[in-house]
């Protein structure tokens, strides 16, 4: 089912068709429009759910920067923070 634009999610919102969902953009924006969540806690929900789709070290599961190190190990591609987690999560693969 395809996507509804936001403009038309927030007017169902607004126009009570549809339940407001801190979870989604526009939800948020609604909530925050009509004062039930404030700026923090909308940011903070923004930032949980980029760290949702953020890229993560294979090894330790830290959020990759622009800088990181991408290894191919029995043919698949893995990205890592840094060397050091490359070279460890080599190991455990030979292991």
């Amino acid at each position: 089912m395809p996507r509804k634009p936001k403009d038309q999610v927030e007017k169902e919102i607004e126009a009570g068709d549809r339940d407001e969902d801190i979870y989604t953009e526009e939800g948020r924006e609604v909530a925050e429009d009509e004062d039930v969540i404030t700026d923090a806690e909308e940011g903070f929900m923004e930032g949980y759910e980029e760290d949702e789709r953020a890229a993560k070290c294979a090894k330790c599961k830290k959020i990759l920067e622009e800088d990181f190190i991408e290894e191919e190990i029995d043919d698949e591609e893995y990205r890592f923070c840094s060397r050091r987690c490359a070279e460890t999560f080599k190991k455990a693969k030979e292991d």
